[in-house]
């Protein structure tokens, strides 16, 4: 009996060894899985991009580079009002859409129209999901939009 239990102790080293190679192994995978997405909210495609928009901003986009996306992969956009005040309950889901990726994109973008009466004052996030994961969040910031004055008013009707 004397004889099994430095052997035994020799197995507990190389057990140990053998696990941590497999530990390494799954990581290596799940790391391979994983997408990097970077995004920027602007007013247009080669518009620069900005933290706040006018509360009569037409379009709103999110313009997304990826890095790791394969065909098939699932990108959803997901337009949060987190504080619009008395317009909606605080972290009010806006608008959700699904984009299926055929694979790495430079120029992926996601596109909000302007609300008819406007995008409500306050604060909104775009996160940003790739396969049910989240990816990233854009954080954003809707302000009053300037009233022209009267003189603007009156070159645009012609007066």
């Amino acid at each position: 009996m004397i004889c099994c239990l430095p052997r035994a102790n020799m197995m507990k080293p190389f057990s140990g060894i053998v696990a941590f190679i497999a530990i390494l192994i799954c990581l290596s995978v799940v790391k391979a899985g994983v997408v990097s997405v970077k995004v920027r909210m602007t007013t247009g495609p080669q518009d620069p991009p900005s933290t706040t928009f006018a509360s009569n901003t037409p379009t709103l986009y999110a313009i997304f580079k990826t890095e790791g996306a394969k065909a098939g992969d699932k990108i959803r956009g997901v337009l949060i009002a987190e504080d619009v005040g008395d317009v909606a309950p605080a972290n009010t889901k806006v608008l959700e859409t699904i984009l299926e990726m055929e694979g790495d994109t430079e120029a992926g973008d996601f596109t909000f129209s302007k609300p008819t009466n406007g995008w409500p004052v306050g604060k909104y996030r775009l996160k940003i999901y790739v396969n049910d994961e989240l990816a990233t969040t854009a954080n954003f910031t809707i302000k009053a939009a300037k009233k022209k004055s009267s003189e603007e008013e009156e070159e645009e009707s012609g007066d």
